[in-house]
């Protein structure tokens, strides 16, 4: 996603602003699973359950819709 969806000759940029987003997984993780892990017990087995199927679940489309906006603003080949 992060290399396939950049527009052409910005794929540096796009891996550049991902990678912030591996670095904060990194920062709050452990902070997230300690929290409702430890916290909360079985609740938060729930609650980090129910936002890993949200987050699954909201992917594709938001995927689908990402390629379908970069179908509509890339040139298209003459």
């Amino acid at each position: 996603m992060s290399f396939g969806l950049a527009p052409a000759g910005r794929q540096g940029e796009y891996q550049a602003v991902f990678s912030l987003g591996r670095g904060f997984q990194q920062f709050a993780g452990p902070w997230l699973m300690t929290s409702l892990v430890v916290g909360v017990a079985g609740t938060g087995w729930l609650v980090l359950a129910a936002l890993f199927a949200l987050l699954g679940l909201a992917a594709p489309p938001l995927v689908r819709g990402l390629e379908e906006a970069r179908a509509r603003t890339e040139p298209t080949a003459a």
